[in-house]
């Protein structure tokens, strides 16, 4: 799990055994001031090209995955420019 601030994309902030758990504390954590989003994200620990986003939170509401359409990230964030 980790949030997203306005002048900031936080790095994984917990690791949960459970998605339930992840997805528990993101929904609340997104109310926490100044976070403008929690993001849960699935992934196997030690194995390359297996983290999948599971799902977002903002002002503990979770958000659709199709909320920004398909050209658009699925975690928002605040860089905007291309990545090299």
């Amino acid at each position: 799990m980790h949030v997203t601030k306005p002048d900031d994309v936080g790095a994984v902030e917990i690791i949960f055994r459970s998605e339930r758990d992840a997805c528990s504390y993101a929904k609340d954590r997104s109310r926490d001031f100044r976070v403008t989003s929690a993001s849960v994200t699935k992934f196997v620990m030690a194995e390359l090209g297996t983290r999948h986003p599971v799902a977002w939170f903002q002002n503990g509401e979770e958000q659709s995955q199709r909320f920004h359409g398909p050209e658009r990230q699925f975690y928002p964030t605040a860089y905007s420019g291309d990545r090299v």
